[in-house]
């Protein structure tokens, strides 16, 4: 019988349940919104309490890229930053088989951000 963990409204499994998975335009969109707000994507990644002195922005830049998943902590702090309700955010949960590169490149050029596309 797996374990679930509450979050507000919404319960996770125990295993994954600080691994937020976002659908590919939402989480390009939110990410974007972030990078305006604060900056630059380093910024960004400082506000969110990354400390990497050479490049606090490189998990921001995986987690926009897809290769990975906010962490849950990261993504309240995110909401908080950018004054976006996180029920809202969490209506746009994904499971990861559904988060592809091709998805993520169609996003990112939707949303003009095609300068972080992968080569």
């Amino acid at each position: 019988m797996p374990e679930f963990v509450r979050f507000g409204n919404y319960s996770l499994r125990k295993r994954n349940a600080r691994k937020i998975w976002l659908n590919s335009s939402f989480r390009v969109r939110l990410i974007k919104s972030g990078i305006e707000k604060a900056g630059s994507i380093n910024k960004l990644g400082r506000e969110l309490g990354y400390r990497s002195r050479v490049h606090p922005g490189w998990s921001i830049r995986q987690i926009l890229l897809g290769k990975q998943a906010f962490p849950y902590e990261r993504l309240k702090k995110l909401a908080d930053f950018l004054n976006y309700p996180l029920d809202d955010i969490m209506t746009q949960r994904a499971d990861e088989c559904r988060v592809t590169p091709e998805n993520t490149r169609r996003a990112l050029q939707e949303w003009g951000m095609h300068y972080y596309l992968p080569r």
